[in-house]
C-alpha cells in the first residue's frame, strides 16, 4: 500500500528512482511537483496546518485525516444538521487511503443563494434573501425585503416563526393529562389520568370493535368504531365533568368512576352522543380533530373520519356530529389520519399513499374541498400510524419495513429513518422527537435533528408481572410522561397501559414507572391524548418594521409587495406610515394598504412624499385553531435618485 504512494521517474541514468513521496494521495508531497505537504496524512491539510487543525477523530470519525480500515468506503458528509438531502445538498463517499479517510468524494455542500429556484444554502426555502422586492428575481425591481436575511421575522406578540423564516402566530398553552384507551376487544374505553397513573372511568363506546381515538381542543374524545359488518359508529364523550349533560335534570351527572363501574349504553351522562357513520361495511379506520371553533367558538373542532372500504372521508359537526361533509379520496383507502398545524387533513393509506384535504382552501367553503394524493417514491412502504409535528411535517410507522417515513409538505421532500423490528404507533412531541411502539412490546425514541430523525433510544415494555405485548398506541402528556398501550400482557389476559418519563428511554436500561391492566384487547390507535394538536393558534398577533429607504435619501416610494399563505380560516392585514425621520413615526397614523387572502405578491402603489423613512405594520389573525397564516416576506419597492 506505501509503494503505491510513491511516484517513479526515469534518472539520468536510465534506471528508476523514488522522486515524489505522497502517503494521502493528494498531489502534495516530499519531492513532488506541486509541492510539499505540511500534513501527508491528510488530504485536506496541505499548505494551511497553521490555520487548520487537525479533526478531532473522537467528534468526527469520518473526518478527512482520522484513522480507518484498510480497503472501506463509507457515506460522508460535512454540512450542518438538517442540511442533507434538502435541495441540492448531498453526501458522498470517503475510501480508507493508508489507514486514514481521504477526501470526501461527490458531496455538495450548502452554499450561497443565487436566485434562480434553487435552494442553495439547503434550508428548505429557494432565494430567500436574494430576491428582489417585488418577489421575483427582476434586478430592476428595487427597495428592501422584511422576513429574510437582513431584517427576518422574529417572535413575540402573538408571534412565531417557522423553521423556514416565517412568521405565524403564536400557540396557546395546552395541558394534556389524561389519556384514553380503546378496548377493541369488549367495545369499551378506559379514562386514565396521567398524574396518578389510575385508570378513573370506563365507558362503553356504543359500536362494535373500538379502535380509533382523538382528543378534541375542548379536551372531549372521539373513538371510531369500526363494525367491519354492520354500520360504524363514532361517540364522542365528555374529558370533564363540566361537559356532561344532566340528561334526566336531577341535578347529577351520572357517569362511570372506575373501570368496574361500567354503565348501561344511554345511562352514562358524559357520554355526549353516538352517530352512525358510513354505511354497513364501509369501516372507519381513521380519525383526526381540526381546529373548527364554530361560528361562537363553542366547538372543540370537528371530527375527520376516513371510511377504509368507501375510499370516503367524511366531516362530522364538532358539537352535534351531524355530517358536514363527504370527501371522495379517490380511490384511496384510508388508515391513519392527521390534521396538520396548518388545517390540511391528511388521510394515510397502508399501500403508501396520502391523501391531502385542503378544507382550508379559499375555494373550500360551502364546496366539497380540494383532494391531492401523493405516492411515497420509496421501496420499501406499508403505511400504519401517522402523526405530525408542530410544524406540519408527517412521520408516518410500516411495521412491515422497518423503518420511519418522513415526509415534509412544505419541501415536498420523503426520508425514511430505520427502526427497530415491527414500528406501529407513533407520537411526536413538542420538540419534534418520535416516540415509536413496536409488536414485540419496546418503545423506541428518534430525535430530532433539523429535517431529520435519528433512533437515539429504546426500551422494553416488561416489568415484574407485565410482559406487554402487540404494543400499538403511544402518548405523550404535558406532565412529562410518555405512554405506550399494548394489546396484552396484563396478569389477567387483559391489555396494558406502560408509563414512562418523557426524558427516558436513554440507555435502554429504564424500568417503567408504572403499569395498569386495562379492557381486553385494546387495538387503540391515533391521538390518545390531544398532545397532537399541540395547543391552538392565538387569534391575532402584530409586527412592525421600518424601511429607511435609500442610503443618501430621496427616496421615491413605489409599491408595496405582500406574499403570504393562508387559507380561509385566516387573514392577514398590511399596513403603514410614512415620516421625515424614525423618530417622527409615532405622530404619523397608520393606512391601510391592502389584506390577504388577494392575489400574493400582487403590489400596492404608494403616494408618499419623497425621503424619509417608511413603517409597515402586518396584523395576523385566524378564526380556527389552526390554519395560521405564513406570511413569507414584505417588500417595499422604491427608487433612488440618481443619474438619468
Amino acid at each position: 500500500m506505501l509503494a503505491a504512494a510513491f511516484a517513479l521517474g526515469a534518472s539520468a541514468c536510465g534506471t528508476e528512482d523514488v522522486r515524489c513521496v505522497d502517503l494521502d494521495l493528494d498531489g502534495f508531497g516530499v519531492g513532488c511537483a506541486l509541492g510539499s505537504d505540511c500534513d501527508d496524512r491528510n488530504a485536506a491539510r496541505i499548505t494551511n496546518c497553521d490555520r487548520f487543525p487537525p479533526p478531532d477523530c473522537a467528534l468526527t470519525p469520518l473526518a478527512t485525516g482520522c484513522p480507518c480500515l484498510a480497503n472501506t468506503l463509507v457515506e460522508c458528509y460535512a454540512g450542518a444538521a438538517g442540511t442533507l438531502g434538502v435541495g441540492p445538498c448531498k453526501s458522498g463517499h470517503t475510501s480508507c487511503v493508508n489507514r486514514t479517510w481521504g477526501l470526501c468524494v461527490g458531496e455538495v455542500l450548502p452554499s450561497g443563494e443565487v436566485c434562480d429556484g434553487v435552494d442553495q444554502d439547503c434550508d428548505g426555502s429557494a432565494d430567500e434573501g436574494v430576491r428582489s422586492p417585488c418577489g421575483g428575481c427582476d434586478p430592476s425591481c428595487a427597495g428592501g425585503v422584511w422576513g429574510e436575511r437582513d431584517a427576518p421575522f422574529t417572535a413575540g406578540d402573538g408571534l412565531d416563526v417557522t423553521p423556514e423564516g416565517l412568521l405565524t402566530l403564536a400557540r396557546e398553552t395546552r395541558s394534556t393529562a389524561t389519556l384514553w384507551a380503546a378496548n377493541t376487544g369488549d367495545g369499551t374505553l378506559s379514562k386514565l389520568d396521567s398524574a396518578s397513573a389510575r385508570e378513573v372511568a370506563r365507558y362503553r363506546t356504543g359500536g362494535d370493535s373500538p379502535s380509533r381515538v382523538a382528543v378534541d381542543y375542548a379536551g372531549d374524545v372521539w373513538v371510531a368504531n369500526r363494525s367491519f359488518v354492520v354500520q360504524g359508529t363514532v361517540t364522542k364523550i365528555a374529558g370533564e365533568l363540566a361537559r356532561c349533560v344532566d340528561r334526566d335534570g336531577d341535578g347529577e351527572i351520572t357517569t362511570s368512576h372506575g373501570p368496574a363501574e361500567l354503565l348501561d349504553l344511554g345511562a352514562d351522562e358524559c357520554v355526549l352522543f353516538t352517530v352512525p357513520v358510513g354505511a354497513p361495511g364501509e369501516v372507519p379506520r381513521a380519525l383526526a380533530i381540526d381546529g373548527d371553533r364554530g361560528l361562537d367558538g363553542a366547538s372543540g373542532g370537528d371530527a375527520w373520519v376516513g371510511l377504509n372500504e368507501a375510499s370516503r372521508a367524511v366531516e362530522l359537526d364538532g358539537l352535534t356530529g351531524a355530517v358536514r361533509t363527504e370527501v371522495d379520496l379517490l380511490g384511496l383507502k384510508p388508515y391513519a389520519a392527521h390534521v396538520d398545524a396548518w388545517g390540511a387533513v391528511w388521510m394515510a393509506e397502508r399501500d403508501g399513499r396520502l391523501a391531502r384535504i385542503d378544507r382550508l382552501s379559499s375555494d373550500a367553503p360551502g364546496s366539497s374541498p380540494p383532494v391531492t394524493l401523493l405516492e411515497a417514491p420509496l421501496p420499501c412502504y406499508l403505511f400504519y400510524g401517522m402523526d405530525g409535528d408542530a410544524w406540519g411535517r408527517l412521520v408516518i410507522t410500516g411495521f412491515s419495513c422497518d423503518q420511519l417515513v418522513l415526509y415534509d409538505p412544505t419541501a415536498d421532500a420523503w426520508r425514511t429513518v430505520p427502526s427497530d423490528p415491527s414500528p406501529r404507533g407513533v407520537a411526536v412531541d413538542a420538540a419534534g422527537n418520535a416516540w415509536v411502539t413496536h409488536t414485540g412490546g419496546t418503545l423506541s425514541r428518534f430525535t430530532r435533528d433539523g429535517a431529520r430523525l435519528r433512533l437515539s433510544s429504546r426500551v422494553s415494555l416488561a416489568s415484574g408481572e407485565f410482559a406487554p405485548s402487540e404494543a400499538i398506541g403511544v402518548a405523550l402528556d404535558t406532565l412529562g410522561h410518555v405512554w405506550a398501550i399494548s394489546t396484552s400482557g396484563a396478569p389477567s389476559g387483559d391489555g396494558v397501559a406502560t408509563r414512562l418519563s418523557a426524558e427516558a428511554p436513554t440507555s435502554g436500561d429504564e424500568v417503567p414507572e408504572a403499569q395498569l391492566a386495562i379492557g381486553f384487547a385494546p387495538h387503540t390507535q391515533g391521538d390518545l391524548s390531544g398532545a397532537s394538536l399541540r395547543g391552538g393558534f392565538v387569534p391575532q398577533g402584530s409586527a412592525r418594521h421600518v424601511f429607511a429607504g435609500c442610503p443618501d435619501g430621496g427616496t421615491r416610494w413605489t409599491a408595496l409587495h405582500l406574499d403570504v399563505r393562508n387559507g380561509s380560516a385566516s387573514r392577514v392585514s398590511l399596513a403603514a406610515r410614512h415620516a421625515a425621520d424614525e423618530a417622527s413615526l409615532a405622530a404619523a397614523p397608520f393606512v391601510d394598504v391592502g389584506t390577504a387572502p388577494g392575489v400574493p405578491g400582487t403590489p400596492w402603489a404608494l403616494s408618499l412624499p419623497e425621503g424619509g423613512v417608511l413603517e409597515v405594520a402586518l396584523h395576523l389573525e385566524t378564526s380556527a385553531a389552526d390554519g395560521a397564516p405564513r406570511v413569507v416576506r414584505v417588500g417595499a419597492e422604491w427608487r433612488c435618485p440618481g443619474p438619468g
